[in-house]
């Protein structure tokens, strides 16, 4: 499976749509702390936080997990190239987690500008402001509580997790759908619609307990420092209890599919 994983990495790599995507989330991650940092120290009018805020990386990540989901996956249905492995006698168990495995290291090296940004900004003496709109790494950055290095540490992989584990939902998409416009199409209006959810809790009380037993929880788009040890525990064993039941329910839907 090792050669599958290596395959599949060299493969994505070499597609410009990864380039173009890592170039994507480096100018809105530069973008964004520009526009926090100018917020912050009052050089910036606070009315462009709408802008700084549709660049944070909870917006950003929601389109670049799916097209890359699209580009590692549905390009292989496309091509036909999804028969090779099978041909070759790899289980299809093998084919998914190869992939798996794959998507979740590229979305790491995606996120890292943002991550790279946080930490530029926690090491600086400044205030960093979003106008009171916070989500993912932008609610770490704009965030007043301080604390120690470890910390931080723990609360930046805390909030990779929660990424991995929700863009997960598109390999399953991917698998499902196997038509790029489809997947992006379906994880955008999902991520739009848990946003709306977190924004509204009150209003939607039922689905909102629902999606606290899920990586899309409201509590989860805003971790900070704030949140205690098990706070923080709970919501790693959450992504990666959620993780394994969308891997086994992506195998599941491959194993039954006809490939044509």
């Amino acid at each position: 499976m090792f050669n599958l994983v290596r395959a599949y990495l060299y493969k994505t790599t070499k597609s410009k749509i990864f380039w173009v995507l890592l170039a994507l989330t480096t100018c809105s991650a530069i973008a964004m702390f520009s526009i926090a940092y100018g917020i912050g120290n009052n050089s910036i009018n606070e009315s462009i936080s709408n802008v700084g805020f549709l660049l944070s990386d909870m917006n950003t990540m929601s389109i670049v997990g799916a097209v890359l989901a699209t580009t590692l996956i549905c390009s292989d249905f496309d091509t036909k190239n999804i028969h090779h492995p099978i041909i070759s006698g790899f289980a299809r168990i093998q084919i998914v987690i190869s992939k798996s495995i794959v998507f979740w290291i590229l979305l790491i090296v995606l996120v890292s500008p943002y991550i790279i940004v946080t930490i530029i900004g926690l090491s600086m003496d400044s205030t960093f402001s979003m106008g009171g709109k916070a989500a993912g790494f932008l609610s770490i950055l704009t965030s007043t509580t301080s604390g120690s290095f470890g910390e931080y540490v723990t609360i930046m992989c805390t909030m990779t997790i929660v990424y991995l584990a929700q863009l997960t939902t598109c390999i399953l998409l991917a698998f499902a759908l196997r038509k790029s416009v489809l997947v992006v199409a379906a994880y955008y209006m999902m991520s739009m619609f848990f946003g709306q959810v977190a924004s509204f809790q009150d209003s939607f009380e039922m689905i909102d307990k629902v999606l606290s037993f899920t990586p899309y929880s409201a509590e989860y788009l805003t971790i900070n420092l704030s949140m205690s040890k098990g706070d923080i525990i709970s919501a790693v064993s959450i992504c990666i209890i959620f993780i394994v039941v969308i891997i086994y329910l992506t195998f599941m839907t491959f194993r039954k599919a006809e490939i044509k």
